[in-house]
């Protein structure tokens, strides 16, 4: 019974409540639900608002690409834009498969 008590007496007082923390998260990216009817549209779309040329004399417009039916690597399709008032063509290649992509000049195709 002594035994008892002793490991009863060690115990360690309840600890007072800290400081209230506030933390906000951050959304989650936004999911883009993949339609083969649509994806040359949404790429052309994410084209658009990503576009950054290193000139700031660059402009970039019309961006149009053809819809492809999975993103896997290396599937590609075909895009075409204006830059600086000149149509341009372009292929989109797909490098990982949650949709990265790199994009190479190629002569146009429609």
């Amino acid at each position: 019974m002594g035994g008892v008590l002793l490991l009863a007496g060690c115990a360690a007082p309840a600890a007072a409540p800290g400081p209230t923390t506030t933390v906000t998260a951050t959304p989650p990216p936004t999911v883009v639900i993949f339609d083969p009817q649509t994806s040359g549209k949404i790429l052309a779309e994410r084209i658009t608002a990503r576009a950054k040329p290193k000139d700031p004399a660059v402009t970039i417009s019309a961006v149009e690409c053809k819809n492809f039916p999975d993103i896997k690597v290396n599937t590609q399709t075909d895009c075409q834009m204006v830059v600086n008032g000149v149509k341009r063509g372009y292929r989109a290649t797909f490098t990982e498969r949650d949709g990265h992509y790199e994009i190479k000049a190629q002569d146009l195709t429609w």
